[in-house]
């Protein structure tokens, strides 16, 4: 279709209104502001909610044209007020037959964009958002898990046997159940869940999905829904009157099932243009003629359509991710420092801003600590894959890798306690009970490793020789130093079978009881047992 543009002169506003529905609309009240910029939708619903039995066509006209215009106002190109229908728009829909030429799609998509653009740079604290957010409801509903409501039974369709009656695909959410979200902390609430998602948890393929599969299969679906499936992937100018935005599918080619290239092609989307509004460049009054290029590269739709052939493969998409997180901010909520763990003392990270403002907060944030945690869990990857290249057999190699191994435990243990994780006890709270010819077999055995000499004091146990043998390879490993000890995990002492000694028993002499495992939970409380 045309795009939806043209003249737009707010003298003589009132009397266009006039003409296309009838009657003028009211003038604002002294003192109220916000309803001189278009017709006042209580009016509309006032004067036009109920079309007269047996009215003329005139009537029936005017009526029919006041639906069009709430629609508009409520629904598709709301502004931010809220409260009154835009007269813009008019131009296009005084020829009722001309009206459905347009390519009011592209439009809305437009505004919206617009919209989007200019809500995120408000700061006051009445600050709304305009544009046709049911559309980008039902968008996030498909693609993202943040916010999703639960999904019932579909309602019964009729009429049946029209196919441009089916329902279209956002029939799946018609029937779903209201989602609670507080308005002061939804947005906290919001951003850690978008920070915490990771690829696999978002729907990639919203327009061919299962959810939209269960329509088609169950009620059966619009034709138009995938008519112009075939316009879906075209890179051109969205135009709506002022707006200007550009569709630039070849950032999404993955939702259409195609190979993602990287990095994308440089498409300009003029910062001029995007700072054009109505309300600044009101000597503008002719949209068409202002924006006549971007009206010639609309028209030319066949040569814009993206031609890619390749389909999606998966290790394909990862090595673009590691290109997209290494060339933009992928995160609402980042890290309050970008300082390596290994590089601080465990006190630094203990009043940080990030803490300060949570204790005083009525929130947690944890994508904060998602982007904290998880650079330096990078860092540590890489630090280990440079230590894995280094040439072996180099006379200093044991000392890097023993340097590389306490800068790695440094690390690690700091972000192991801002995750929660504190340090564990070595004690063994339930020793298991082993027999005396047990306890003599295993300090012979220790004898004889030793090279023949024995211990002298108190009797060997089996909880003893766990506990030297954890102290011997503790001495031994890179990571060893005094206040390491309570850092470890609790590990289980080794089980030596009896075929490994060579005075041991016969199995069938052998009496060992089975030992207890360790619960590190509440007793009683069974809060993980599922």
């Amino acid at each position: 279709g045309e795009p939806a543009t043209g003249r737009c002169d707010s003298a003589g506003w009132r009397a266009r209104v006039a003409e296309f529905l009838g009657e003028e609309p009211p003038l604002p009240e002294a003192g109220k502001r916000g309803r001189s910029a278009g017709v006042p939708l209580s009016w509309l619903r006032a004067r036009f909610g109920t079309c007269p039995v047996g009215a003329d066509d005139a009537t029936v006209t005017y009526h029919a044209r006041a639906w069009v215009m709430h629609m508009f106002g409520t629904v598709l190109f709301p502004d931010g007020t809220g409260d009154a229908a835009s007269w813009m728009y008019l131009p296009c829909l005084l020829d009722w037959d001309a009206a459905g030429q347009f390519s009011w799609g592209s439009a809305v998509l437009a505004f919206l964009y617009r919209q989007l653009c200019e809500a995120c740079r408000r700061t006051k604290p009445r600050s709304s958002l305009g544009g046709c957010v049911y559309l980008l409801q039902l968008w996030m509903w498909s693609r993202l898990p943040v916010g999703r409501p639960r999904v019932r039974a579909p309602q019964p369709w009729t009429p049946e046997g029209v196919p441009e009656q089916l329902p279209t695909a956002a029939y799946v959410w018609e029937n779903v159940g209201a989602p609670y979200a507080e308005t002061e902390r939804a947005y906290v609430e919001f951003s850690n869940e978008l920070d915490a998602l990771t690829p696999s948890c978002v729907n990639w393929w919203p327009y061919c999905g299962d959810d939209v599969a269960a329509v088609e299969n169950g009620l059966g679906l619009n034709p138009l829904c995938r008519r112009d499936a075939a316009l879906w992937t075209m890179r051109c100018p969205l135009i709506c009157f002022y707006a200007v935005e550009y569709h630039l599918p070849i950032r999404v080619m993955r939702q259409f099932g195609r190979q993602q290239p990287f990095p994308p092609d440089t498409v300009s989307t003029s910062i001029e243009l995007h700072k054009f509004d109505r309300s600044k460049q009101k000597k503008v009054t002719d949209f068409a003629h202002h924006h006549r290029a971007y009206l010639d590269e609309w028209r030319r739709f066949e040569d814009n359509c993206e031609r890619i052939h390749a389909m999606h493969r998966d290790s394909s998409f990862r090595r673009y991710l590691e290109w997209y997180q290494s060339s933009t901010r992928y995160r609402l909520r980042q890290a309050w420092t970008d300082r390596d763990y290994a590089d601080i003392e465990s006190s630094d990270d203990e009043n940080t801003p990030y803490d300060v403002a949570t204790r005083q907060g009525t929130v947690v944030e944890i994508a904060p600590v998602l982007d904290r945690v998880g650079r330096d869990i990078r860092r540590s990857v890489n630090e280990i894959g440079n230590v894995m290249a280094f040439p072996a057999g180099q006379p200093d190699g044991e000392s890097r890798l023993r340097a590389a191994m306490e800068r790695l435990q440094r690390r690690l243990r700091r972000v192991a306690a801002r995750c929660g994780c504190r340090p564990q006890t070595l004690q063994d709270v339930a020793p298991p009970v082993v027999s005396p010819e047990r306890s003599r077999a295993s300090g012979a055995s220790r004898s004889r490793a030793s090279g023949g000499s024995t211990s002298r004091g108190r009797p060997s146990t089996s909880r003893g020789a766990s506990s030297s043998r954890t102290r011997s390879r503790a001495r031994d490993s890179s990571s060893s130093d005094a206040s390491d000890g309570n850092d470890e995990d609790y590990e289980a002492p080794d089980v030596i079978g009896p075929s490994q000694l060579q005075d041991a028993p016969a199995s069938s002499q052998l009496t060992q009881r089975t030992r207890r495992p360790v619960d590190r939970y509440t007793p009683g409380t069974n809060a993980l047992a599922n």
